[in-house]
């Protein structure tokens, strides 16, 4: 009865003491995701931002490369993945126009990022525990089992819970991807400790929540079934999450085979211009192992430049070696099948920093290049590098059994302060491969947006005529920075445009039309009056009804000339506002089927994303 008590004393004050733990790792994955998100909540102020001198503004946005959230998103065909291009943007456009409807869509957009770092990290600390202790599902079990079989539970050393996150949360593809604003990207990446976490402890309604949010993006739906399959315990489980991402997938998928035109062919010359990038001193493969290398230069931070932080992914590969073995033998008694999970994953990791390497040499560029020519939706698989997210969950398990294997020799040479000395030590390997990560993500605070957009989407509201866009190409410079072009985001009309991207001085096709864009830039002589009725007469066959001038460098062309035979109806210093005259013909729209379709497959993901919800309030009786 003695022993009984001691027993249970001891197995409450193991109980104290991980609730304690769980307060520490808490408080460091909230710490970790005020440092990767801090600039979503401090907006630019217009003398912050160069825009001063009495200029009027609108609401401060999130304006960066990919990056564009208006604050209430109209609704129009692109919203739903049937505009003139493929469908990467839903159903994260859908629901930001759903959610924006009532409140600012940028909350919303700090909710998911702030939920998903937290969520992540939180899983990324359970698979460290886990990976320590031998327990898959709640705290403390696992102590219960061995207690209860007369045994002294093994202890749960904080380390690796602390170091998990830190892999997950700081390093260089995840501060890449937002300079590139891909914060989808990003969310999808973080989330896949999650989807593993899910897929072991067979909760098959979060693991469905997980997919989902993860499938913000094709992308991410992608990332997340991968993962789930690979983590997956059973055959049994590996057909349910293989269902459940093609239904995560149904808006891009329903999107993509009824605007078939979009996706159908790519620009070969895009296989190079994404193909992953070397840095210096590691070159390709080195860089894709430290998780950088993504193919624009401009979002890659300085210290990455400069060759010391990329450098590091040896010593990074260092620590991970140092966990390896116990990662790739783990197979606790208390959960054998546990073992071949984590080596799937350390397997995935390995296969997709593999293939993405390959694709970036010539000839994988090669058959990039012909597949984007002849396989539908090949360009999904253009940016190659967005691929080793695929990595992640590995490295998170491999980074703390490496940081745990330095604290267990620490703490045989007997100092309790050399093991955290061992977790600082591991904790500032995975910093320094991003040292300034705080500073590097400044540039997402939102920024002063034109005022006169609110204007302009008036206007056009008015008539379903198209609108035109120049200058020339689908990027504008705004406060210094290269931003997709807002009006294709903020404008409740189709917007047309060639999609075209320069990328490193070579030009990229995008899936529109670039018909009306040429006609625009050759222009006409001043004298020549058929000319310029012939212009007008393409953009009023292509249902153009405005042209839309925005101030930013770009290629303009002989514009000026057709321009002058418009009529101008809004200008301030950001915007001009041109209507063609004459009779345009009517846009060709997506038939009523085609709209019930697309509103299916979103409805569809939006019952997955809230699988998880409702299963913990409605739980299944036994």
């Amino acid at each position: 009865m003695t022993q009984n008590f001691r027993a249970t004393l001891a197995q409450s004050a193991r109980s104290h003491s991980e609730r304690v733990g769980w307060a520490f790792v808490l408080a460091w994955i909230f710490a970790l995701t005020s440092a990767v998100c801090w600039p979503l909540f401090f907006p630019a102020l217009p003398a912050d931002s160069g825009q001063a001198g009495g200029r009027a503004f609108g609401p401060p946005q999130f304006l960066l490369r990919d990056m564009v959230i208006p604050s209430h998103p109209p609704l129009t065909d692109a919203t739903l993945g049937l505009g003139q291009s493929a469908a990467r943007s839903v159903p994260q456009d859908t629901l930001l126009w759903a959610l924006g409807y009532f409140v600012d869509a940028s909350h919303w957009v700090r909710f998911l990022m702030v939920g998903a770092c937290v969520i992540g990290g939180l899983a990324a600390a359970e698979l460290a525990r886990t990976l320590t202790s031998g327990v898959v599902g709640g705290a403390g079990t696992g102590a219960v089992r061995e207690s209860r079989a007369g045994r002294t539970p093994r202890s749960v050393s904080l380390v690796g819970q602390l170091i998990a996150p830190t892999m997950l949360l700081w390093n260089p593809f995840v501060v890449e991807r937002l300079l590139q604003g891909q914060w989808s990207l990003v969310i999808a990446a973080v989330l896949l400790p999650a989807v593993v976490l899910a897929a072991r402890m067979r909760s098959p309604w979060w693991r469905t929540s997980a997919i989902a949010v993860a499938g913000l993006t094709p992308t991410g739906a992608l990332l997340a079934g991968i993962t789930g399959l690979v983590a997956a315990r059973a055959w049994r489980d590996r057909a349910w999450i293989a269902v459940t991402t093609a239904l995560v997938s149904a808006p891009w998928l329903v999107a993509s085979a009824l605007n078939f035109g979009a996706a159908s062919s790519a620009d070969a010359s895009g296989a190079a211009a994404f193909a992953a990038r070397a840095e210096a001193h590691v070159g390709t493969l080195g860089a894709l192992l430290g998780l950088g290398g993504i193919w624009n230069r401009q979002a890659v931070p300085l210290t990455r430049e400069v060759g010391f932080s990329a450098a590091m992914v040896l010593v990074l590969l260092a620590l991970f070696a140092l966990g390896f073995r116990r990662v790739w033998d783990s197979r606790p008694a208390s959960c054998p099948e546990t073992g071949p999970c984590w080596r799937g994953l350390i397997i995935m990791a390995g296969v997709s920093i593999a293939l993405v390497a390959l694709a970036a040499t010539s000839p994988g560029i090669a058959v990039m290049g012909w597949a984007l020519q002849h396989i539908p939706g090949a360009g999904l698989l253009r940016d190659g590098q967005k691929w080793v997210a695929l990595a992640l969950p590995a490295y998170v398990l491999l980074a703390a059994a490496g940081a745990e294997h330095l604290a267990a020799r620490a703490r045989d040479v007997g100092t309790r302060a050399g093991q955290w000395l061992a977790g600082a030590v591991s904790a500032l390997i995975i910093v320094a491969a991003v040292p300034t990560l705080p500073a590097d993500v400044s540039v997402l605070r939102p920024v002063p947006s034109w005022a006169g957009w609110s204007a302009v989407s008036g206007v056009v509201a008015m008539d379903e005529h198209a609108v035109a866009v120049l200058p020339a190409g689908s990027y504008r410079i705004i406060d210094g920075l290269p931003v997709f072009d807002p009006a294709f985001k903020a404008l409740p009309a189709p917007v047309v445009g060639s999609g075209e991207l320069i990328v490193s001085g070579t030009a990229v096709a995008g899936e529109g039309s670039g018909l009306v864009e040429r006609t625009l830039l050759a222009g006409a002589d001043a004298g020549a009056g058929t000319g310029i009725e012939r212009a007008l007469d393409v953009l009023r066959g292509n249902g153009v009804g405005w042209v839309l001038v925005e101030n930013s460098p770009g290629n303009m062309g002989n514009a000026q000339s057709i321009l002058a035979a418009l009529d101008s109806v809004y200008s301030d210093d950001d915007l001009h506002l041109y209507h063609v005259p004459g009779v345009i013909e009517r846009p060709e729209r997506p038939s009523d089927l085609h709209y019930a379709a697309a509103w299916a497959a979103f409805g569809m993901w939006i019952l997955c994303a809230l699988a998880g919800p409702a299963g913990a309030l409605f739980p299944r009786r036994r």
